[in-house]
């Protein structure tokens, strides 16, 4: 009798964890997993229809690691897949089997991908000439896309690879026989993976980031949106507490973007501002204003990629850029650019804010040292937005 007690309360455990399962899949009805293969509550896989045929694939990168994580998307998909390190073994293997579709890093040892590729072509040994060759990138490379284009390639793929950008590679090259019914599953990982590599060009991880967003889209744009609106007011109080030495106001302003961008996906221009609080933090404020413009640049990178994502024509890029682009050709050297920014400050110290205003503006007509031009251009803006104190400080700073 107690064995039949426990028996029933096991498969009433069971039903009630199947229950909760079921509660869960209604509750979360997507599941993004970019290059990780943690499940949280639906996760949405290809399965190909392989008894319909198969479909190979050939995968070639000189990177263990990489290879073991790309190799594996791929095998869920229901392709066959074969991994080499190398444009030997590649061209090794397309002659002894045929290939639908070959994955071929750009960078690898004695070979790159580009070689190994005309080798491919001018093979007579080559079962594969039928095949789509993809080239695998770095994140970031010197040639523009028409050059690889040119190359031969038929597509292009940037690591870190999201699994739904391999996904919607596939589905674009298998037959149609074998793609599951589900339509609605297909065009999801469409979507997706255009949004993917749209933002991709502009370092942002999107389907990472959807992950904390638990897969909520109209979440994400509202904070994108944000994260681009507030790039003129943050960028420009941010250069005026670099250029007037508050350290530890600049230091906030850092982190409050840092972690912005580092929860969109951002995750380069995150790790640029995070050295921009260890600057503050450390009190380097001359090491952060010699990399504030490689910092702006990467900034500005993301914004208007995200804007151009979102639709957005309104963002004013170059906050932080200099209003006089024409000069007077006339070089001052640093000593009359002390004696003039002395005579600026003795207007304010007379409360005459017009007139070292006027002043400030006659100086930024001259041949100035970039640097220096960009802090009267700052001070011009201070004086505009009626910030006196702040053009006060950054005048001293120079």
């Amino acid at each position: 009798m107690g064995k039949i007690v426990e028996k029933g309360k096991e498969v009433a455990e069971k039903q009630l964890e199947n229950l909760r399962n079921l509660r869960n899949r209604r509750n979360s009805d997507y599941e993004f997993t970019g290059l990780s293969d943690k499940n949280s509550n639906v996760e949405k896989e290809l399965s190909l229809y392989t008894r319909e045929g198969q479909f190979y694939v050939l995968l070639v990168d000189a990177d263990a690691d990489e290879r073991i994580t790309i190799e594996r998307m791929i095998d869920q998909t229901g392709c066959f897949v074969t991994s080499v390190s190398s444009g030997i073994e590649c061209l090794d293997q397309i002659s002894r089997d045929k290939y639908d579709l070959i994955f071929l890093s750009r960078n690898m040892p004695r070979m790159d991908g580009i070689q190994t590729l005309n080798n491919m072509k001018n093979s007579s040994a080559n079962r594969s000439k039928d095949a789509k060759v993809y080239v695998i990138l770095e994140e970031k490379v010197d040639e523009p896309d028409i050059y690889f284009e040119n190359a031969g390639f038929d597509g292009i793929v940037r690591k870190p690879i999201d699994r739904t950008i391999l996904q919607n590679i596939i589905i674009s090259r298998v037959p149609s026989k074998m793609l599951p019914d589900d339509e609605e599953l297909l065009q999801e990982i469409r979507t997706h993976a255009e949004d993917a590599e749209a933002l991709k060009s502009c370092g942002v991880r999107f389907i990472e980031a959807l992950k904390s967003y638990k897969g909520n889209l109209d979440e994400y744009k509202e904070d994108a949106s944000k994260f681009c609106d507030d790039y003129e007011v943050i960028s420009s109080d941010m250069i005026d507490a670099l250029y007037s030495g508050k350290s530890a106001e600049y230091m906030t302003f850092a982190r409050t973007v840092r972690e912005s961008a580092r929860k969109l996906g951002a995750i380069y221009l995150s790790y640029c501002f995070d050295d921009h609080v260890n600057m503050a933090k450390d009190d380097n404020m001359d090491i952060a204003e010699s990399n504030w413009r490689t910092l702006v640049a990467e900034w500005e990178n993301v914004v208007s990629g995200l804007a151009g994502w979102l639709g957005k024509s309104s963002i004013q890029l170059g906050a932080t850029e200099i209003l006089t682009s024409n000069t007077n050709g006339i070089r001052l050297p640093m000593s009359d650019v002390k004696v003039r920014i002395d005579e600026i400050l003795g207007n304010l110290e007379d409360n005459d804010q017009e007139t070292a205003r006027r002043n400030a503006s006659k100086l930024s007509l001259y041949e100035l040292d970039p640097d220096i031009r960009l802090k009267v251009d700052r001070v011009i803006k201070a004086f505009d937005k009626n910030k006196v104190n702040t053009a006060v400080d950054i005048l001293r700073s120079i």
